[in-house]
């Protein structure tokens, strides 16, 4: 089976979305360029200068593309390409690089130690069709969130929609790798799923998945190798602990045609009230020098929808979190002790917070096992 069939029967729900957004679904034709690969050249060298951005592919000989218009729109960034008409060897092609300053191409202010969504685009006689797309992280990756394991949900964004229920993802991290099994729903309403693995660079990772054919059923196992089938690209943007960001993105010789935005979050199991899934013992480390210190945080209530308390009473500590409007999961918590503040949390996850103290420290709140 082709990628080309796995993709007629592509994953339903937000896996196949029945059309990807935010992208043409036609492929751009000759003389435009193949196999795109888009990377960072450069971490900026100050908190306010813009990183350089690498565009690499091949071309028709006298054919390669120029960068025609950069346009910045927050952490969104298009880069126009534009290649000639006429006069192209369609029976050779040649390697091109470009580089890319967004900054003085766009000429707009860029956002410090951001993750970049990079589309390109060819100008065809007016129109836009999709090359590539890429997300490019600035951000030290010491500042970044390690992701949780676990099970990880579809989740309603602004970007993404509507959750989609059933469908969702299982996520592990190790040695700076994570595995991704990505499940949902084919158009015949059956279960499907994808796996791949990538190394985590910084806040985001780029999958390359498989989808696994021709196995063994599994109340008759034969010993059968099943076989692999080349899927979707999923890049994923960790925002905290246990929320993400993620485009399933549809290539097809070299270029990127559909893009899908998704929202996924590691969520709880319980019904229990919110609060409840922080209570327990916790120990604060310091990414510095300092001394570990112990909380054991039992009693919860709630001042409203949007807000959450815990206490720790045998050392006059409390923590108090916001939750995210529409959702349940917490984005920012406060640590006090003798109600002075000790740390804000901005990565908030089930198991594991961190943030800075009021020192300006890197601190961690680890949940300690049951």
């Amino acid at each position: 089976m082709s990628w080309r069939h796995t993709t007629k029967l592509a994953l339903r729900g937000w896996l196949a979305g029945a059309t990807f957004a935010c992208a043409s679904a036609h492929a751009a034709p000759q003389p435009y360029p193949t196999a795109l690969r888009v990377k960072l050249l450069a971490a900026p060298a100050a908190a306010t200068a813009a990183p350089a951005i690498g565009i690499y592919g091949r071309a028709p000989a006298h054919c390669a593309p120029e960068v025609d218009r950069v346009t910045l729109d927050g952490t969104d960034l298009g880069i126009l390409l534009k290649s000639a008409r006429t006069g192209c060897d369609v029976r050779r092609s040649i390697a091109f690089a470009l580089r890319v300053d967004p900054a003085a191409s766009a000429r707009l202010p860029l956002l410090p130690g951001q993750v970049y969504r990079v589309r390109v685009y060819a100008d065809e006689d007016g129109a836009q069709s999709l090359l590539a797309f890429r997300l490019l992280d600035t951000t030290a990756s010491a500042a970044a969130p390690q992701p949780e394991n676990g099970m990880w949900w579809s989740q309603a964004g602004a970007e993404a929609g509507a959750a989609s229920a059933g469908s969702g993802a299982s996520m592990e991290f190790q040695d700076g790798q994570i595995a991704v099994g990505l499940f949902g729903f084919n158009d015949a309403g059956a279960a499907t799923w994808y796996f791949g693995s990538a190394p985590l660079d910084g806040r985001v990772a780029r999958v390359s998945l498989v989808q696994l054919a021709d196995g063994d059923p599994l109340f008759a196992p034969l010993g059968n190798r099943p076989t692999a089938e080349a899927g979707p690209r999923l890049e994923i943007e960790f925002s905290s602990p246990s929320s993400a960001r993620a485009w399933l993105v549809r290539n097809e010789n070299g270029l990127d045609l559909e893009v899908r935005p998704l929202a996924l979050a590691r969520s709880r199991f319980s019904t229990a009230p919110l609060a409840n899934a922080w209570t327990g013992e916790w120990v604060l480390v310091p990414d510095e020098d300092g001394t570990p210190r112990t909380f054991e945080f039992s009693d919860s209530s709630s001042k409203d929808a949007e807000t959450f308390h815990l206490s720790d009473q045998a050392h006059d500590a409390s923590l108090d979190c916001r939750v995210v409007g529409g959702t349940r999961q917490p984005d920012v918590c406060t640590l006090s002790v003798a109600a002075a503040t000790l740390a804000d949390f901005d990565q908030v996850g089930i198991d594991h917070l961190v943030g800075r103290g009021v020192d300006g420290a890197r601190m961690r709140l680890v949940r300690v096992p049951r």
